[in-house]
Order: structure tokens, then sequence, then C-alpha cells
């Protein structure tokens, strides 16, 4: 009874739109917040070291599980299903049983032994790698026009904004982080007829779907809160995910 109530306790976790939940009993070992790296350095003839640099690491985040049923004979087409709804080819959202409206981006690693998945036998442990520290909340969007316009970028961690823009005229594009000065440039110039795409995160530009040069003092930026953005000219949609430490 008491493993009962504490499987009840931890359940509803979905990857990669597969609620696990559905088949196993699940318990996250977390931890509060990702590993940090920070690095010293030793300086001759001086006590004590000096700080260089500090970062998020990636890390493993263990998964218990036990098979629903009391019937072992469940446990094999258990570990199909499950195999089904874990295997991936790149990272997928990992949403935890406690935050049910914001994922991290996940792929299992290492041996699975789903053979010890029953309710007689100690629970079985499934890895995943989080390389990407941080949480995504809410997708967001605003549409803008030229000038200079503010958006509430959501979360607490910078994010980095996708862009379709439809020029008005046949100077160079931009636009620009007002906050910070930071901007993306195009090198050449776009006509009315022009659709312009910009990915920060993937640091590229496209006119008309074919890649296209920035400026050399283009820098692409992230935003974070409040943030005040100027569109050189047109009209603009952003689109962008929350992220959450």
């Amino acid at each position: 009874m008491q493993r009962r109530q504490q499987r009840a306790q931890t359940d509803r976790l979905k990857f990669n739109g597969n609620d696990l939940s559905a088949l196993v009993s699940c318990k996250v070992n977390r931890p509060i917040m990702p590993p940090v790296n920070a690095k010293f350095e030793s300086v001759s003839g001086r006590d004590g070291e000096l700080f260089k640099s500090a970062y998020f690491d990636g890390y493993d985040l263990p998964v218990d599980i036990w098979l629903r049923s009391d019937d072992r004979r469940d446990a094999a087409t258990v570990r199909h299903a499950l195999a089904q709804m874990l295997y991936t080819t790149e990272p997928a959202p990992l949403y935890l049983p406690d935050d049910p409206t914001r994922y991290l981006l996940a792929i299992v690693t290492g041996d699975t032994d789903l053979g010890e998945i029953t309710d007689s036998s100690p629970s079985t442990t499934i890895k995943f790698h989080v390389g990407d520290p941080f949480y995504y909340g809410q997708k967001r969007r605003a549409d803008a026009s030229a000038g200079t316009f503010t958006i509430n970028a959501g979360g607490d961690i910078p994010t980095h904004l996708r862009i379709t823009a439809k020029p008005a005229s046949s100077a160079a594009w931009y636009i620009q982080n007002v906050d910070t000065g930071e901007q993306v440039k195009l090198s050449s110039s776009v006509t009315s007829s022009s659709t312009v795409r910009v990915d920060m995160a993937q640091e590229h530009a496209t006119v008309n779907n074919s890649l296209a040069a920035v400026t050399l003092d283009s820098d692409f930026f992230t935003v974070e809160g409040r943030t005040k953005l100027r569109l050189s000219s047109g009209t603009a949609v952003l689109e962008w995910w929350e992220r959450w430490l």
C-alpha cells in the first residue's frame, strides 16, 4: 500500500507527445537547477584563485518507473510500447509531473533495462539527457510595424526571436534591439515584394527563402523581459518561446 501511495504522487510524465504514465508510474529525480560549471585560474605567487567564467552544463535526468499492472505478462507489451514512446533521433519535449506548462528538451541515453518493470521487482531507471539546461514555456507572438515598439519576452532567461517580415521600401532592411544597440541588418536592398526571415538562434537570414548576407556590424541578439525594438520598414511577425531557469 505504501508503494502504491508513493506512485500516485509521482505520475504524469509526457515525452515527445506521449503520456508515459498511461503505462507506468514515474518518479523523477531532478535537481533544483542545472549544474554550474565555474572556472577559476591560479596565479603564481598569489593566494587563492581568480574567477574566469561560469555557465550551466547539460545533465542527466533519471526517471524511476514501475509497471502499473500486477500481471507480469503485461511487461512484454509495455516494453514494446515504451520503446516506441522513448526512442527519438533528436531531443524532444519532456514535461515533468510537477510542471505541466513548461518542458525540457531531452533525449533518452544509455541502457534501459525494461525487463525489470514488474510490480514484484525494484523499479528500473530511464535516463534522459538534457543538453539545453533551460525550460521552455508558452510560444509567444507579436505583430509589428515600422518604427519603435516594445515586447514582453516572458520567462526569466533571454530567448531568441524568429522574424518574418515584409519590407516596404528598397532600403537595406534591419531590426534593432534599442535597449542594447544590437541589430541584424541585411547587406543588400530588398523590395516591397520580398519576404525576409531571420532566425536569431540559428544566426541566419533569408530573403525569399534564399540565404541572405548581413552587414559586418550585425549581431544576432536575444530578448529578455520588456524589450524595446525598432523595425526599419514594413511589417513583421515575431515569434519566440518563453525560457525559464
